[in-house]
């Protein structure tokens, strides 16, 4: 595989002792063993990653540059002053532009690492580890301030870049805090991002996940979550995505404990020949968990979106309440949205449902506010951001609400909406 061409070269480079070095070799061999996924994969039938075969990336560790003068202004735009900003460039922390950390966390070298991989993707990550972290927030410790890990890529006049972040959060019983991992990029600029987060929220703990991203167009952004949700604990998830030319979200909530609630939501704006996939498992381990999912996207242009979306309630999770639901807005003729939902149920005792839709705007509701005087021009990009904005203000955060709409914004600037 054209990825792992440099995997030799890195292992030299950057050489690893015990459990990581380990752990980058099974990855290497996975992804050689099973390749690139192509269509004829089930969990990938509706995303096609052969441009990653037509391009020579070279990990970012083999280009160790400094953030320039205009870049380092370019990052501190997008820094929320009212969060805590953790910066990584090229996927290296930057201490620089990084804040300290709250009270309560500890930062600290990954050294316990999975005994397997989901995909191909997961493995490449494993295979080119550089320095992962775990981030972990003490028991009974509420942090007020949202965390906002800032991923920054830019190959700075050389050559196309790959950059695999992980990161382990440990969120300690009966704490509270607002997470975020956000992606960006040089514009103009062709570069592979392949992330790996992992989220262990323990007992009674309470957690707002958010995941940003707003990369460069030429970028490929492939992301994988996984969250394990303890019992009685409380998370709200939301996936945000406006950027990349090519872009994958796989999100695995894994519940293990009775009493856990989790909101999981979704928003994505994409046009010209964007292409945005949101695939997520929810997996009800146990029973009396409540589940509710809903992704809604907004398409123009040629841009294509996908949705695969599995709710499994195991076997003798009773009780288990699951409700998933993926709307899709059409603007052109020409996009084109995929949605996949399914329930696979292996308990008698629970409530699930599911559904999607794709269409086009509602006539009546653009009628009726074209006879109160609205224009059409203005009456669709109206309705528009209203179908999208639904998702964000259930996010319990105002700052964070803020911060997604001024996203939002700027995505709806790009689009034909009303033109």
């Amino acid at each position: 595989m054209n990825l792992l061409s440099t995997y030799d070269r890195f292992s030299q480079a950057y050489p690893a002792e015990g459990a990581l070095a380990s752990f980058r070799q099974a990855g290497y061999d996975y992804a050689l063993h099973k390749g690139l996924p192509s269509r004829k994969d089930e969990d990938w039938h509706y995303t096609n990653v052969k441009v990653l075969a037509d391009v020579n990336f070279m990990p970012s560790a083999f280009n160790p540059v400094e953030p320039s003068h205009d870049t380092i202004l370019e990052i501190k735009k997008i820094l929320n002053p009212e969060f805590t900003n953790v910066v990584f460039f090229n996927g290296v922390l930057n201490k620089t532009l990084s804040s300290e950390l709250p009270h309560g966390f500890t930062l600290r070298e990954l050294s316990e690492y999975p005994n397997h991989f989901d995909d191909t993707f997961d493995a490449l990550n494993g295979a080119y580890l550089a320095k992962p972290f775990v981030v972990a927030l003490a028991k009974e410790t509420s942090v007020e301030k949202p965390v906002n890990f800032v991923f920054f890529t830019s190959v700075e006049g050389g050559p196309a870049l790959m950059v695999h972040p992980r990161i382990r959060v440990e969120v300690g019983t009966r704490s509270s805090v607002k997470i975020l991992e956000s992606y960006y990029g040089k514009t103009g600029v062709s570069y592979f991002v392949n992330s790996v987060l992992d989220l262990q929220i323990a007992e009674n703990a309470k957690v707002s996940y958010t995941r940003v991203q707003a990369e460069s167009e030429n970028a490929i952004n492939i992301g994988r979550t996984r969250i394990h949700v303890a019992k009685n604990a409380t998370l709200e998830s939301l996936a945000f995505a406006t950027g990349a030319g090519l872009s994958r979200h796989s999100l695995e909530v894994l519940l293990t404990g009775p009493g856990s609630n989790s909101e999981i939501l979704g928003v994505y704006a994409v046009k010209g020949s964007q292409h945005v996939d949101n695939t997520s498992v929810i997996d009800h381990q146990v029973g009396d968990c409540n589940t509710n999912q809903l992704y809604k996207g907004i398409l123009d242009d040629e841009s294509r979106a996908a949705f695969v979306g599995k709710v499994l309630i195991q076997k003798g999770a009773q009780k288990a309440n699951s409700a998933q639901l993926n709307n899709n807005l059409l603007l052109s003729s020409k996009a084109e949205a995929d949605s996949k939902p399914c329930l696979q149920v292996y308990a008698d005792d629970v409530k699930a449902a599911h559904g999607s839709t794709v269409g086009q705007l509602n006539r009546e509701e653009l009628f009726y506010l074209q006879s109160r005087a609205i224009p059409k021009s203005v009456a669709i990009p109206m309705l528009s951001y209203g179908f999208l904005s639904e998702v964000i203000y259930k996010i319990s955060d105002d700052g964070i609400q803020k911060w997604l709409t001024r996203h939002l914004d700027e995505a709806f600037k790009k689009l034909h909406v009303g033109n």
